[in-house]
């Protein structure tokens, strides 16, 4: 059985129905953008009932083109709402959510793009389905500063103290995944103050777009640089072949 991570399906309540309506753009033809593909149908899974199962493949293609799918049979359970995010939102979640949340988690568990693109289809999805634009970029915030991360170092061994560091050269790289932190009360503070700034932003007539976002969240929190994909050259290097 495959089960969604806590990275954003968790964010959202159980479905008070299994199926529901298309609300949303669906992809009509090949240089369609943005839209969402296959049928949206969550159905019960019998004796347990804190969970849903995605009876049909959903997709989603981005603003530049590239297809993002989750899978028939993919579990969710969206009873339980991450602290962080339920502290700034406020309770259980609109359904609206759950296509941008399922298409996500299914890439944060596989981990088989970007971190950093899997966080922003998150968003674009969300804009796809017009959801509220203040509550969709804090949503990537969040997502994009204390969501999970995964990838290959570079080349380097691991600092002695500080985490996610590299200090010396021509030692192997390391396939990490760093958990995120979506249940880390300390970090409300910051993201009520994200949430000033897009809203003043918003009335000032100068919003702050996604790329304004990971500039502010990069600038707090430096991020170490992960490879998805390690060049030809060191996988042969150190025999990952």
């Amino acid at each position: 059985m495959k089960t969604f991570s806590l990275a954003s399906t968790l964010l959202l309540s159980v479905l008070a129905s299994s199926s529901t309506s298309w609300a949303f753009p669906q992809c009509e033809k090949p240089e369609d953008r943005g839209c969402f593909t296959g049928r949206f149908n969550l159905t019960d899974v019998p004796g347990d009932a804190d969970h849903k199962k995605l009876a049909d493949d959903f997709g989603f293609v981005d603003p530049q083109g590239v297809g993002w799918e989750a899978s028939s049979g993919d579990v969710t359970n969206g009873a339980d709402i991450p602290a962080l995010l339920q502290a700034i939102i406020g309770g259980p979640w609109d359904d609206d959510y759950l296509r941008a949340a399922v298409i996500h988690d299914h890439y944060c568990v596989r981990q088989v793009r970007k971190w950093s693109d899997t966080h922003r289809v998150f968003y674009d999805a969300m804009v796809a389905g017009d959801i509220d634009e203040t509550k969709a970029k804090l949503m990537y915030y969040a997502v994009y500063t204390f969501g999970p991360m995964w990838g290959w170092t570079l080349s380097g061994a691991k600092c002695k103290t500080t985490p996610y560091c590299i200090a010396e050269k021509d030692k192997a790289p390391t396939r990490v995944s760093i958990p995120g932190r979506l249940d880390d009360l300390s970090k409300l503070s910051e993201l009520q103050a994200i949430r000033a700034r897009i809203e003043a932003s918003e009335r000032a007539g100068a919003d702050l777009s996604a790329e304004d976002l990971v500039r502010i969240s990069d600038e707090q929190h430096p991020k170490q640089p992960l490879l998805q994909t390690l060049p030809l050259e060191q996988q042969l290097k150190y025999g990952f072949q």
